[in-house]
């Protein structure tokens, strides 16, 4: 039957399709369908994938916030199980007659909030300032004596030879040796362990040699005799801190490290070179045999001369004239507490020789042996630029900024030797073996102690005004005024030294005659750190005010009181009234060193629980002052070295009984104050995830 193409007929308002019509539909899609579904589809997977992506960083986070958390726990409880064990409380000066070791906390120029605003390239870039963040404060160190937990011990290595040493020395006898035999002997390490130990916390950059030990032989300590007599005792080679980033440099070290050094104290080890002992020492390498030699005149002699010491063994040791050895050489002893309580003899401390020798003024008092800034190279800046603040004698046109600053030299941490044992002639070199590494992530080790004399200042907060604005917030009839300051509910703040509002507050109120004077809270206290009010002058909005010298005119006597507390590091020249000076313990400690002639030489604010040892030694200790300038002259600082000192005759008149003997002192402590407690915060960084975290042990001093 044959068909035929009839007509679509219309029902209603639809059409009904035909045979032929239906006969005809599409078989497929068009290229218009295939795009959209195509399109649809590789949607569909973008979102599958994003999915997967967050799902993955969410659970990186996740993890990275784990494994951040678990680190800092394992730090926490290291920390604290040190500080439980402190040997001291913060009472100063210890007497001479306890014995009980020492407690330092010394606080760097850095804040925890101006790596950003300080240390950067001028010239960089926003982004490259902006990566510089994650930086807090890195330079503070803390220092004490501790015990081990009950069952716990510290344990250590020690070259073998001076266990040996210790023996012939007492007169133990040792099996018989060759000369072969003491060299092996002097390369063996052992382990040794003791009750007590002097702790060091700090942070230290990590140099490009530090992570290699392929890394050039100029870069390494050298440790062949030959190539000591070479080069010098002076500054070693690896001293200097630079940003390795290429092409992005923030002007910040690409990484620090949290370090903890345990230098194990043993008294009973006498490891000095005796007649008993010479043949264990007889053509011995310096660094083997830690018998460092000082060139007369060279400060960085005295600075870095204990490093030979510090690199090979993890006692507690300190430097003495010998008279079996050679003039020019010293012993190595062990310390005991006792020791300890003396600044001179704990670990990175050194003297500055004085020039007038013939006069008899010895050397410094001891200070903190820390690399010198100024001689970094590379993008990171120097830590003696002007951002972090200049000190001036006033009487004085010289204008100079603090050198001994900075981190604990990286050659006084533990090396290994890189050479055949048994071959002292051959050249080689110590490579760090980085033992002392807490934790390489580390971005702010930041250490503040409690000051109950510093006031908190009052802020109106966001609405402007006093409590509530608009509300009679203590009923006294009148609204919004300065009664109503922190009432509690609103949106006021407290400013301690420690937040960044606190200090323009001050500095408008002591500079600025029409500034209104600072609302006082009635509750005083807070964490700061150490010498707050330099920090203070030295904040980023006063970079461009001039106030680069501690003295600053006449102070408003409204204001003058806010600025000595326990912890500030000033004082007022006249009680009660303006201008505010430089506190005279910085001067007589040792901390603050200054000439009028040459301006400032060294200042590391620190506290510490010191000694009065140096009133009842027969020598009259000299404090020279001069306007702003000031240091005291330790005429018998060089003995120790073997070298002849002239002694003033005048002995001691601070605990002769007679005047006012706390004015008579030629010494203090640089914080003349108990100070209760201590604060640590620590902030650790996932480099890969891009997520911080942080953690704060507060412990308390007084026990």
């Amino acid at each position: 039957m044959k068909r035929t193409n009839t007509p679509p007929k219309k029902i209603g308002w639809q059409f009904q399709a035909s045979d032929s019509t239906r006969e005809h539909a599409r078989q497929g899609l068009t290229l218009i369908e295939v795009l959209i579904a195509t399109t649809l589809t590789l949607l569909l997977m973008l979102s599958l994938a994003q999915g997967f992506k967050t799902l993955s960083e969410t659970v990186s986070a996740g993890r990275s916030r784990l494994t951040l958390s678990d680190q800092l726990r394992g730090i926490s409880t290291l920390l604290r199980g040190d500080l439980e064990g402190m040997t001291v409380d913060s009472s100063n000066p210890q007497s001479a007659l306890s014995g009980n070791g020492y407690f330092k906390y010394y606080d760097g120029p850095l804040s925890d909030s101006s790596a950003t605003l300080f240390n950067y390239l001028p010239t960089g870039t926003v982004e490259q300032r902006v990566s510089a963040n994650r930086w807090g404060d890195i330079d503070d160190v803390l220092m004490f004596t501790s015990k081990a937990p009950d069952g716990e011990w510290f344990r250590g290595k020690i070259p073998k030879a001076l266990l040996l040493v210790s023996n012939l020395n007492k007169g133990v006898p040792v099996p018989p040796m060759s000369a072969s035999d003491w060299n092996i002997a002097w390369e063996t390490e052992v382990s040794i362990s003791s009750k007590y130990a002097e702790i060091v916390w700090f942070m230290r950059p990590l140099q490009e040699s530090d992570q290699s030990a392929t890394a050039p032989a100029s870069t390494k300590y050298p440790i062949n005799i030959q190539e000591l007599l070479a080069t010098g005792y002076g500054v070693p080679p690896e001293t200097s801190v630079q940003d390795f980033t290429p092409g992005t440099p923030d002007g910040m070290p690409d990484r620090l490290a949290l370090c903890r050094r345990v230098l194990l104290i043993r008294p009973d080890l006498d490891i000095s070179e005796s007649a008993a002992s010479s043949v264990a020492f007889a053509g011995r390498d310096p660094q083997l045999i830690m018998k460092p030699i000082t060139p007369t005149g060279s400060v960085n002699s005295y600075r870095y001369m204990m490093r030979f010491a510090y690199q090979r063994c993890d006692l507690s040791v300190r430097a003495i004239a010998n008279n079996f050895v050679a003039p020019s050489s010293l012993t190595v002893q062990t310390n005991s507490l006792a020791d300890l309580q003396r600044p001179e003899n704990r670990f990175s401390h050194y003297v500055i020789p004085l020039p007038a020798l013939s006069l008899g003024l010895g050397t410094s008092m001891p200070l903190l042996a820390l690399t010198s800034e100024a001689a970094s190279t590379g993008n990171y800046l120097s830590l003696t630029n002007q951002a972090y603040g200049t000190l001036s004698p006033s009487s004085s046109s010289v204008v100079v900024a603090p050198t001994d600053r900075g981190f604990i030299p990286s050659c006084f941490f533990r090396t290994k030797i890189s050479r055949n044992p048994g071959s002292p002639t051959e050249v080689g070199s110590a490579v760090p073996t980085l033992e002392e590494v807490v934790a390489s992530n580390v971005v702010a080790f930041d250490l503040k102690g409690y000051d109950i004399a510093v006031k908190q200042l009052a802020n109106r907060g966001p609405d402007g005004g006093w409590g509530a604005v608009g509300l009679d917030d203590d009923g006294d009839g009148t609204t919004d005024n300065l009664s109503e300051a922190g009432w509690p509910g609103t949106d006021d703040l407290s400013l301690t030294p420690s937040d960044p509002g606190y200090s323009k507050t001050l500095i408008n109120a002591s500079t600025l005659v029409a500034a209104p004077q600072p609302a006082v809270f009635s509750n005083s206290g807070a964490f700061v750190d150490i010498d707050w009010s330099r920090k203070v002058i030295h904040a980023p909005h006063n970079l461009s005010t001039g106030l680069v010298r501690l003295g600053m005119g006449n102070i408003p006597v409204s204001v003058a009181s806010l600025w000595p507390s326990n912890l500030s590091g000033v004082q007022l020249i006249t009680p009660g009234v303006g201008p505010i000076q430089r506190t005279t313990s910085f001067v007589k400690s040792g901390a603050f060193f200054a000439t009028a002639s040459t301006g400032v030489v060294a200042y590391q604010p620190s506290f510490d629980t010191f000694t009065d040892a140096y009133e009842s030694d027969g020598e009259w200790m000299e404090t020279l002052v001069s306007g702003d300038a000031g240091y005291v002259a330790w005429r018998d600082g060089l003995r120790r070295f073997g070298a002849a000192t002239t002694l003033s005759g005048n002995g001691d008149q601070g605990t002769d009984g007679i005047g006012i003997d706390g004015i008579e002192r030629e010494t203090s402590p640089p914080i003349p104050y108990n100070m209760p407690s201590i604060q640590a915060t620590i902030r650790v960084q996932d480099y890969t995830a891009g997520t911080l975290q942080q953690i704060s042990v507060v412990h308390d001093l007084t026990n």
